[in-house]
């Protein structure tokens, strides 16, 4: 496994994501993409078109399952570290990131 690789995991992790959730794998995919200097965004047109290519499903069930992903790790996840890494970043009606806003936020985490 590659560190960037490793370093995406571990942080997913940490945040409450749980990895035998599609959505994990499809956000950890995309953030190795991103960093790797692929376009991931916007994501309709890029990042989840791009995995509709390589696992063969739609582009809406990939956004499904990410948003599947997010939500459950902020119903399982450590809220206090969430919060502190995405408290600025949250939907006022939803309480947690758009896929957008959580791929932005944590590439920025990661890696600035």
């Amino acid at each position: 496994m590659e560190k960037d690789e490793l370093t995406i995991k571990k942080y997913l992790l940490k945040l409450g994501f749980q990895p035998n959730l599609k959505g994990y794998r499809f956000l950890a995919i995309l953030l190795e993409n991103a960093k790797n200097g692929d376009r991931v965004i916007p994501l309709k047109y890029y990042g989840y078109v791009e995995l509709s290519k390589r696992f063969g499903v739609s582009t809406a069930s990939i956004e499904k399952d990410i948003q599947n992903a997010i939500s459950s790790a902020w119903l399982r996840g450590n809220v206090d570290v969430l919060y502190k890494e995405f408290g600025e970043t949250l939907d006022e009606e939803k309480g947690k990131p758009t896929n957008k806003q959580f791929l932005l936020t944590a590439l920025e985490r990661l890696y600035n």
